[in-house]
C-alpha cells in the first residue's frame, strides 16, 4: 500500500505542473490590467504620485514587470531605447506633438529621425503609422506616446537602470535629456533607497540604510548644528531608554524628537553601534528628515539641481551594483527562473502567497484562511447532514422497494434534487426570515451583533441558529443526488445469490443488511467521497451571497470580479491539491471497506 501511495503522491507533481501552466496561461489571455483597472477607467491618465507609485509597488510585488516565461533582457542592450525613453520623458505633449509632425513628412529633419521612429513604434501604440499621417490625431498621438513611454519604462524594471545611469554620467548629455533619464529611472525603480530597516532588523539589511544616510550625512554634516556635552549625556540617557521599548512605544516615542538632535542620531547610525541601536537611530532620521535624498526634478530644475539627483541616482547604483550586474551564470539562470511563471510557482511550492493584487494589499495566505475558518464549520455540518440521512433513507428504499414508503421517499428526493440550492436559499428566507411569515433565523451572517462578548455556550448556541438555514441550503441537494445513489446500489447488491444465500442460512435481516450488503453498496458511494473535502472547503458562492457569509465560495468570486491573480492561484492550486488527496484517500477507503481490493494485486500479476 505504501509503495502505491508514494508512487500517487509522485503522479501529483507533474498534475499541478500542468494545472499551474493552464492556469497561468488563461489569467494572462484575460484582458485587462488587473493593477490599471484599480486606478479607474482613464487607465493612465489623471493619477496622483501616490497612487501611480502604488501601483509600481504592486507590479514589482507580483512580478508583472517580468516576461512571462523566457527573460533574455540580461543579454541585450538598451542604451539606445532607454536615452529615447529620457528623451520624450523630458518633453511635453506639446514638443512631442511638434516632433511627430516632423517625423510624419520628413524624419531626416531631425538627428537620427529614424531611430526615434524605430522607438515610437516599438512601443505598441494602437494604430500608430495611421494616427502619425493625420495631424489631427497628434495632440492625442502625443499623450498615448507620453503614457506608453512611461509603461515601457516601469516594464523594463532596474534592466534600463545600468543604461540610464551610463547616459547620465556621459559629458555629451545635456540637462534636459538628464531630466528625461531621471524621470525614467523614477519610473524603472520603486524606493530606490532603503531608510531604515524592516520590522525584524537583519544584519544584511545594515549596507544599504547606512549607505544611503551615509551619503545624505556628507551633504548635511557641515549645516547641522554640533551638540554640547550635556546636551550628548542626556541624548544618550534618552537614546538607551529608546532601545528599550517596544515598537508600538518607539514610534508613539520618536514624533516628540527635537529637530535639532539629527547630528546625534546620525553619528550613532553610521558609527559602531549595535544592530538594535542602528535600527532606532535610522527610524529617529527618517521621522527627523523629510526627504534625505531628491530623486527627481521638475522640468525647469537648474543643472546644480540636475547634477545632485543624478549624483544620488548613481550612489544607487553603485549600492545595488550586485542586482544589476550579475555574473553570467546568474544570468543564464535568470532566463528560467527570472520569469512571471517562475515567480508565481515559487511562490506556490513554497505556500508563501504573496499579497493580494488589491487595494488592501492584504496577505493572500491569511485573506484564503480567514475563509476556510468561515466555510469549513458550515461544509462538514452540511456533509454530515448529507450523509447521516441520505444514506439511511437510500437503506430503508431499497429495503422497502415498491412500498409506500419507497414511493414517499423516492418522491421527496426528486423533488429535493429539483430545488437548486440558490433557490432554496431565497424560499427559505423568505418563509423563516422575513416577510409575513415566520420570522425564526437571521437574514444574514453567522453571528449577532456583540457575540464575541458572549459566553462560549450562548456563542455556540448563536454560531448555530445563524448557521442552520445556509447549512439546510447547503445540504438539501446533494443530500438527494447521494440517497438516490445509495438507494440504487443498495438494490443492485441485495439482488445477488450470496445475499438470499445469508437469509436462506437464517440470519436477522438487519445483519443481512448491514454486514453484508451495505459494505459492498458503499463502494459506488465511496466514489462520491473524493468531493467531500473540495466541497468542505470550497464553500459555495451564492448561498455564501445570499446570506452574507464571507466564506471561500464568495472569496473565490470576488477575486475573479477584482483579477486578484495572486489570491486566485492560489486558491486553483489548493484546491488542486485538496482534490489529488481526496482521490487518494478514497482509493485507501476502498480497501478497508472491500478486502478483495487490495495495492498489490497488479503487482503480484505480473
Amino acid at each position: 500500500m505504501w509503495s502505491y501511495i508514494v508512487r500517487r503522491l509522485l503522479l501529483m507533481i507533474p498534475t499541478l505542473f500542468g494545472i499551474t501552466v493552464v492556469s497561468f496561461c488563461i489569467m494572462q489571455l484575460a484582458p485587462g490590467d488587473p493593477l490599471l483597472i484599480q486606478l479607474g477607467a482613464t487607465g493612465l491618465a489623471g493619477q496622483t504620485t501616490q497612487t501611480r507609485e502604488a501601483y509600481l509597488i504592486q507590479k514589482r510585488d507580483l512580478k508583472l514587470d517580468r516576461p512571462l516565461l523566457l527573460n533574455f533582457r540580461y543579454f541585450r542592450d538598451y542604451s539606445r531605447a532607454v536615452y529615447w525613453a529620457g528623451h520624450y520623458r523630458a518633453a511635453n505633449e506639446s514638443q512631442i506633438a511638434a516632433e511627430l509632425a516632423v517625423l510624419a513628412h520628413d524624419p531626416e529633419r531631425l538627428p537620427k529621425g529614424q531611430e526615434r521612429l524605430a522607438f515610437l513604434r516599438s512601443l505598441g501604440i494602437p494604430r500608430f503609422r495611421t494616427r502619425l499621417e493625420d495631424p489631427a490625431e497628434h495632440g492625442r498621438l502625443a499623450q498615448a506616446v507620453a503614457a506608453y513611454v512611461q509603461v515601457f519604462c516601469e516594464d523594463l524594471g532596474h534592466h534600463g537602470v545600468p543604461f540610464a545611469v551610463r547616459i547620465l554620467q556621459s559629458r555629451d548629455v545635456d540637462r534636459q535629456d538628464k531630466i528625461g533619464l531621471i524621470h525614467a529611472l523614477n519610473s524603472m525603480v520603486v524606493e530606490p533607497f532603503v531608510f531604515t530597516y524592516s520590522a525584524h532588523p537583519r544584519e544584511e539589511e545594515t549596507p544599504y540604510v547606512v549607505g544611503a544616510w551615509w551619503l545624505w550625512w556628507r551633504r548635511a554634516e557641515s549645516t547641522t548644528r554640533p551638540l554640547t556635552s550635556t546636551e550628548r549625556a542626556e541624548l544618550e540617557s534618552r537614546f538607551h531608554a529608546l532601545c528599550q521599548m517596544s515598537q508600538n512605544q518607539l514610534l508613539e516615542e520618536l514624533d516628540y524628537l527635537d529637530p535639532q538632535t539629527v547630528r546625534f542620531f546620525a553619528e550613532k547610525l553610521l558609527g559602531d553601534s549595535t544592530l538594535r541601536e542602528k535600527f532606532v537611530a535610522s527610524l529617529a532620521l527618517r521621522r527627523l528628515v523629510r526627504e534625505p535624498l531628491r530623486l527627481d526634478v521638475p522640468a525647469d530644475a537648474p543643472k546644480s539641481l540636475v547634477d545632485e539627483v543624478a549624483e544620488n541616482w548613481m550612489a544607487h547604483y553603485q549600492l545595488y551594483r550586485k542586482r544589476y550586474e550579475p555574473s553570467a551564470l546568474l544570468r543564464v539562470a535568470y532566463v528560467f527562473t527570472d520569469t512571471q511563471y517562475a515567480h508565481m510557482v515559487w511562490r506556490l511550492v513554497t505556500f508563501q502567497f504573496g499579497r493580494s493584487a488589491t487595494k488592501t494589499r492584504e496577505p493572500v495566505a491569511t485573506k484564503i484562511w480567514n475563509a476556510v475558518i468561515v466555510s469549513a464549520p458550515l461544509m462538514l455540518m452540511a456533509e454530515l447532514v448529507t450523509y447521516l440521512i441520505a444514506i439511511p433513507a437510500g437503506i430503508i428504499a431499497a429495503v422497502k422497494r415498491n412500498t409506500l414508503t419507497d414511493r414517499a421517499i423516492s418522491l421527496t428526493l426528486f423533488l429535493l434534487y429539483s430545488i437548486p440550492s440558490f433557490v432554496a436559499a431565497m424560499l427559505l428566507l423568505l418563509f423563516f426570515c422575513y416577510g409575513d411569515y415566520l420570522k425564526w433565523f437571521p437574514m444574514i451572517g453567522l453571528h449577532s451583533e456583540g457575540a464575541e462578548n458572549f459566553p462560549w455556550p450562548r456563542y455556540l448556541l448563536d454560531y448555530l441558529w445563524h448557521a442552520f438555514l445556509p447549512v439546510m441550503c447547503l445540504s438539501l441537494f446533494s443530500l438527494a443526488g447521494l440517497a438516490m445513489y445509495a438507494r440504487t446500489s443498495m438494490l443492485e447488491v441485495i439482488s445477488q445469490d450470496y445475499i438470499r444465500t445469508a437469509r436462506a442460512k437464517g440470519l436477522s435481516e438487519f445483519t443481512v443488511i448491514f454486514k453484508h450488503a451495505l459494505r459492498n453498496a458503499l463502494i459506488p458511494i465511496l466514489t462520491l467521497f473524493s468531493s467531500f473535502l473540495p466541497a468542505l472547503l470550497g464553500g459555495s458562492v451564492l448561498v455564501e451571497y445570499i446570506f452574507g457569509i464571507h466564506g471561500m465560495g464568495r472569496l473565490s468570486w470576488e477575486s475573479i470580479e477584482q483579477k486578484d491573480y495572486p489570491t486566485l492561484m492560489a486558491l486553483i492550486y489548493i484546491d488542486a491539491i485538496i482534490v489529488l488527496v481526496s482521490i487518494l484517500l478514497t482509493d485507501i477507503l476502498y480497501v478497508l471497506v472491500d478486502p478483495r481490493i487490495t495495492f498489490s494485486a497488479q503487482g503480484e500479476e505480473k
